[in-house]
């Protein structure tokens, strides 16, 4: 992959956003970091002096669901780098109840967040790389496909984003090509609470699922990713990223 690429990645301020943000921007390519809360931005770069040089890394805050919004983070890219290459949609949020719990805001808040982040970012994207090839890489669970219990909000939204990730491909090739990030038990501070992998008890549990028997670590998402930046004739595509522990 050439170094001269523009990488927009959305939630990249935490998570495997940001961690995909430092890795980039270490390997020096140029890197739009999208964030939301303004704790989470300020800790990243306190935490990350790297990421200060203003020539090669850009900070915008945006709701990714707001299109007006979203819209003026790609222009001052443009403005900024000339141009923009990939795109990486790792913006989201959890708002977790049982079924009968969600509340009408739960419910179009994670939707929202997702799905229509995904397609705001992924539209506008395409409208402001007019002439080069590239890539929007969305990122979707494996939820989507079979659900988990207290997540119908969540779920339902991973589910459309493999729905719309092949939908995209299709209308956007040649010249685009969109597949989907499907991270498992990636040994990030969202997993580690969720299933309580910091005791004794939850990692064993987990564990029993997982065929590599261990836990994923950053380097296997960004060995996926890379891989996926570099599979230039794939699209439309999902890539499991799960140590085994879902096969389709």
């Amino acid at each position: 992959m050439e170094k001269n690429k523009v990488i927009v990645i959305t939630g990249g301020a935490t998570g495997l956003g940001s961690e995909l943000a430092k890795y980039f921007a270490q390997e020096g390519y140029s890197v739009v970091i999208n964030y939301f809360l303004e704790q989470d931005i300020q800790a990243l770069l306190k935490n990350n002096p790297g990421l200060n040089d203003v020539d090669k890394v850009m900070t915008f805050q945006a709701n990714v669901s707001n299109r007006s919004e979203v819209k003026s983070m790609f222009d001052q890219t443009i403005e900024k780098f000339g141009k923009v290459d990939i795109l990486m949609n790792f913006a989201g949020i959890n708002r977790d109840a049982p079924f009968t719990e969600i509340t009408d805001e739960m419910w179009d808040g994670v939707i929202a967040a997702h799905l229509k982040g995904h397609f705001i970012c992924g539209q506008e994207y395409v409208l402001h790389n007019t002439d080069n090839e590239g890539l929007i890489l969305n990122i979707g669970a494996a939820c989507g496909q079979i659900g988990r219990k207290n997540g119908a909000n969540f779920c339902s939204a991973k589910g459309a984003i493999f729905a719309l990730t092949k939908c995209m491909a299709l209308e956007l090739a040649p010249r685009i090509r969109v597949n989907c990030l499907v991270p498992g038990s990636v040994r990030t501070r969202e997993v580690l609470d969720r299933y309580d992998l910091e005791t004794d008890k939850g990692l064993e549990k987990e564990l029993a699922t997982l065929p590599m028997g261990r836990l994923g670590e950053f380097e296997d998402i960004v060995h996926m990713v890379e891989s996926i930046i570099n599979s230039k004739f794939t699209t439309g595509s999902n890539f499991y990223a799960n140590g085994g522990q879902y096969m389709h």
